[in-house]
């Protein structure tokens, strides 16, 4: 039976182990790369995506199970070439490089730069294993955009086992996943038979593995009767732990969580040297509450013992940018956005590289957290007539402002224009228009520019009409490159009311289909829009909105989005997503290949997306006029040509 497995894994080894000298555009100083090993790598950028970006850089993403550390490389030019290096660290086990400029990455033809570890030139234990793990855990892909192959990441971490079957591996979890999902009756019963075998331990943590197994293979079902099992078998072990920290976590009275908090803790002591996540989430949770209740001194008191500083600073700007939207509690939001700046400020003197970030990426990820909260902190100081002040902030946030935020704009042309500096802020806001990046609050700014330079309003609408134009023709041209052409797998669900809707009665009809649950922020965040949006296209009968819940989380998920939609008098089309072999509410969202919500396509007559937005960001204002845009090129894509009608 072993050497029959073998057999089955070898040629696709043989394949990978060929591409391990060079891959694609990139080659290490050593075809064996070793741990403390200092190697030189040379880069030629001719022919791949970063080819003539002047900003080339290089991170080198350690796999060692356990601190995952990343490295820069200071890459140098040396004629068409680029050349660094870099010193592996005694406890990877492999590595992949990842070669980017800003956003732009080039990941070798979707292979990425993926390299073992040796020793006297063969793999070392745990480098097939960590290599599987780069390519199918999906890490490689978050870091890389190296695609995802759970075929070949299995056939790695079989041949890890097939050389070291004695010892324990570190990506268990993630080859039992695999086997799962390869649903053939030979994976099935090694999967049963670990099961099996995890059960009989008398160890926690081999229980709490079978329950994951279980999740994963035979559905909830079976997880929550061994789950049962184990809270009985340690009663004061993590599972247990677990499930108090979530019951204190989803608590919403104030009073009742405080008090499950100090039971909690008189359970768990809290210990110096390690860190529970819990706690310091809760505490986090107290903090946020007492400010919204007005009780600062509870506050300030769970504020004190919060121990992850970072997350602190983001409950308060949070908070403070909360209040400042609402124009309440002016002066205390002033207070917690200082805090936040000075907590952001203290951690810049001294950043520390961490999992799966290089020490640039940190100091990267820093700045930018601080510019978001001085964002917050200049808004605030406006609405509280603090202009001068307030630009003082905001010109170094809107001054590294590359990705042309709107928001960013918006808080520094109502700054500009607040003191009277329409020259500065007309052209901000023209070009926000012309790139098709524009708000209701930024058109209003330019109005009031308009007429601060010209001492009237003559003429404002033939100004603003050619602008308007570009930005049209701007929008249609940047969604018509996000147009596709794939056919809408048939689905047919109920809706709230028992009837069936199925999208196949619906051909001949532009069909918007939403995706989202109750418990999603950003769902909820796109509702108003897409309510304006249903309301305008009402009295169309070809036109068809329908709003699929999913993956809920509570039992008794019907009643909660019947009260849902209710309360907020939506007049949406819902549709309730069923159940996946798996019993999870996941049957449409899966096949309809849905990364995350809220996920919106676009269905043309013919039954063919033509567009996938994934997530939700800006107005309502924007997002009725992007799905209105979506609609018009679905129904007549010859609009994407012409650049509108």
């Amino acid at each position: 039976m072993k050497n029959h497995k073998l057999l089955l894994v070898l040629p696709a080894l043989l394949l990978l182990q060929n591409a391990f000298a060079q891959v694609g555009h990139l080659s290490l100083s050593d075809s064996y790369p070793a741990a403390a090993e200092k190697i030189k790598i040379s880069y030629n950028p001719v022919g791949t995506p970063v080819e003539g970006k002047k900003d080339i850089s290089a991170e080198v993403f350690y796999i060692d199970g356990k601190d995952y550390p990343v490295a820069d490389v200071d890459l140098k030019a040396d004629g068409n070439t680029l050349t660094g290096e870099f010193t592996i660290p005694t406890t990877a086990k492999a590595f992949f490089v990842k070669i980017f400029s800003d956003d732009v990455i080039d990941n070798n033809n979707d292979k990425g730069y993926v390299f073992l570890i040796y020793k006297d030139k063969k793999p070392v234990e745990g480098a097939y294993e960590s290599n599987g793990f780069i390519l199918a855990s999906g890490l490689g892909t978050h870091f890389a955009k190296i695609k995802k192959d759970n075929e070949t990441g299995l056939t790695l971490m079989i041949k890890e086992r097939e050389l070291f079957p004695a010892t324990e591996k570190k990506f268990d979890e993630e080859y039992y996943r695999l086997l799962i999902e390869k649903k053939d009756p030979q994976s099935e019963e090694i999967v049963t038979k670990k099961i099996a075998l995890l059960e009989k331990s008398d160890q926690e943590k081999d229980q709490r593995f079978a329950l994951n197994l279980l999740a994963w293979s035979k559905g909830r079902a079976a997880n929550d009767s061994l789950q049962a099992i184990i809270k009985t078998r340690f009663p004061n072990g993590e599972t247990v732990k677990s499930a108090d920290a979530m019951s204190m976590l989803k608590e919403k009275d104030l009073s009742k969580k405080d008090s499950l908090l100090k039971i909690y803790m008189s359970k768990y002591p809290e210990k110096t040297d390690v860190k529970d996540f819990y706690l310091d989430y809760i505490r986090m949770q107290l903090v946020s509450g007492y400010l919204k209740d007005g009780n600062i001194a509870e506050s300030n008191k769970y504020a004190a013992q919060v121990k992850d500083k970072l997350g602190l600073a983001r409950v308060l700007n949070n908070v403070a940018y909360e209040w400042a939207q609402k124009g309440e509690k002016l002066a205390e939001a002033e207070k917690l956005s200082k805090q936040s700046l000075d907590i952001m400020q203290e951690s810049m003197k001294k950043p520390v590289a961490r999992p799966y970030s290089s020490l640039k990426s940190v100091i990267k990820d820093n700045n930018k957290t601080y510019d978001g909260y001085a964002d917050t902190y200049a808004f605030i100081l406006y609405k509280e007539g603090k202009y001068a002040e307030a630009l003082k902030y905001q010109q170094g946030v809107y001054d590294h402002n590359t990705s042309n935020s709107t928001g960013i704009n918006e808080h520094y042309v109502l700054i500009l224009n607040a003191l009277g500096k329409y020259a500065t802020s007309k052209p901000i806001i023209e070009n926000a228009i012309k790139s098709n990046n524009s708000s209701a609050v930024l058109k209003e700014e330019l109005k009031k520019a308009y007429i601060g330079l010209n001492k009237s309003e003559a003429g404002y609408d033939q100004y603003l009409a050619p602008l308007m134009a570009i930005a049209n023709k701007k929008k249609i041209e940047e969604l018509a490159k996000q147009m596709i052409n794939q056919p809408a797998i048939p689905f047919s669900l109920k809706d709230l009311d028992g009837n069936t809707v199925s999208l196949a009665g619906l051909k001949g009809k532009t069909v918007i289909v939403d995706f989202w649950a109750t418990w999603c922020g950003p769902c909820k965040a796109s509702f108003p829009g897409m309510q304006m949006a249903v309301n305008k296209y009402k009295d169309d009968p070809n036109v068809k909105f329908l709003f699929i819940d999913t993956w809920e989380r509570e039992a008794n998920y019907v009643d909660v989005v019947k009260k849902f939609i209710a309360d907020n008098k939506y007049t949406f089309n819902v549709l309730l997503d069923e159940k996946n072999d798996a019993g999870k509410q996941a049957k449409v969202v899966s096949q309809f290949d849905v990364p995350g919500i809220p996920t919106k396509f676009i269905i043309d007559k013919n039954g063919i997306i033509r567009f996938k937005k994934v997530g939700f960001e800006g107005s309502a204002d924007d997002l009725v006029d992007e799905i209105s845009t979506m609609i018009d090129l679905a129904n007549e894509p010859q609009l994407a040509q012409v650049g509108g009608k």
